[in-house]
């Protein structure tokens, strides 16, 4: 079963959806802001780690390339 945790990065806060798979045996994770991006990990705090990277990873893109990004808050 898919849960949405909200994700704080230092550009703000984004909701993810994590969830456990048996076959790979780890938590995968999508973030729905920014085109369903995955990444996954060994435990679920890993998994919230590595959805943290992967947020500001994208807004460090996103801002080289000149464009706002906009949190799942609201935020600019």
């Amino acid at each position: 079963m898919k849960k949405v945790y909200p994700i704080e990065t230092k550009y703000g806060i984004w909701n993810a959806r994590i969830w456990y798979d048996k076959i790979d045996k780890a938590y995968l994770v999508e973030v729905p802001s920014f085109n369903n991006a995955a990444t996954f990990g060994k435990s679920l705090a890993e998994a919230k780690c590595m959805a943290q990277d992967l947020i500001e990873l994208l807004c460090t893109v996103a801002f080289d390339k000149g464009r706002v990004v906009i949190d799942d808050t609201r935020h600019v």
